[in-house]
């Protein structure tokens, strides 16, 4: 959405802020638009995300870490920089966020589109919130298809203004700073977070706020269980929706809908510990590993 608004409105090219993911997409379609990019990543941001923007190449897009990014006074400082940039060069301003895109975020209402074709009778609909945007398009997408389930906003309790908020902890949507390892989540002053948490108290639903040591165990419980691998802010949906389900805020006739978001390759350094116990054995020693490998699964 926010390319074809670019090339057809015809700006010389586009500029955004990015965790990885939205950055990845622009350039993508950047270079497919023909348009170059400008991307300022958080200093943060895990190498798997930064890593494939390089295939881009320099022409396509150009790549920065902003050291700092993720605490309060240099997010705005470095929004106002993009911000103007943006006006000063004829730059698509391609920030996910409501606050600085509004037309490029309605792109995302597509998601519940495909909600509502899917699953019309979702109750509950869990959606990670760093910046906010995410939640605030599909709740507005899914108004426009006349379904209104509860909206759960999902943070990390290491950087959870939207939850602390919405449990009236603190007066604005704001925390003083982020603690959370989460990527994407890191935003103690999320620039759409009035409208989410505005979103969620009009669908009459809640935030639930998870430690991070419960969101990277179900990321892992996802894979080994459904095959899906996504990275940890997608599977925080997945872990508040577990513990909804522990602490009795979910009924018998709940039919709750994650929204999961992100592959799980985009951040693979935390898996680095377990590569690093990875055996290596003798060519001789396959078949005989393979019969105790058997043993092992059958007996279980």
């Amino acid at each position: 959405m926010s390319l074809s608004l670019a090339r057809s409105r015809g700006y010389r090219g586009w500029i955004a802020t990015s965790s990885g993911n939205a950055g990845m997409a622009m350039a993508a379609y950047g270079a497919r638009a023909g348009l170059p990019g400008f991307i300022c990543l958080a200093g943060s941001v895990p190498p798997e995300k930064s890593l494939p923007l390089m295939a881009f190449g320099s022409g396509a897009v150009t790549v920065v870490r902003v050291q700092g990014a993720g605490r309060p006074e240099v997010d705005g400082h470095m929004f106002d920089q993009v911000r103007d940039a943006a006006q000063r060069h004829k730059l698509f301003l391609g920030v996910t966020l409501h606050a600085f895109n509004a037309e490029g975020m309605r792109g995302i209402d597509t998601i519940a589109y495909e909600l509502a074709e899917q699953v019309p009778a979702a109750t509950h609909v869990y959606v990670s919130v760093g910046g906010g945007g995410l939640l605030v398009a599909v709740a507005r997408g899914l108004d426009r298809r006349g379904l209104q389930p509860r909206m759960i906003a999902c943070q990390s309790s290491g950087c959870a203004p939207v939850v602390r908020y919405l449990d009236g902890a603190v007066a604005a949507v704001e925390v003083e700073r982020s603690t959370t390892s989460i990527s994407a989540l890191q935003l103690p002053r999320p620039p759409d977070g009035d409208l989410a948490a505005g979103a969620v108290e009009r669908s009459h639903g809640w935030g639930t706020a998870i430690d991070d040591a419960a969101i990277l165990a179900a990321q892992r419980w996802l894979a080994s269980a459904e095959g899906v691998f996504v990275e940890p802010a997608a599977a925080a949906t997945v872990a508040a929706l577990l513990a909804d389900a522990e602490h009795g805020r979910l009924g018998p006739d709940a039919r709750p809908v994650v929204i999961l978001t992100g592959g799980g390759w985009k951040d693979l350094g935390r898996f680095s510990d377990d590569a690093s116990r990875m055996q290596m054995i003798d060519v001789d020693t396959v078949s005989r590993r393979v019969e105790d490998w058997v043993g092992r699964t059958t007996s279980d």
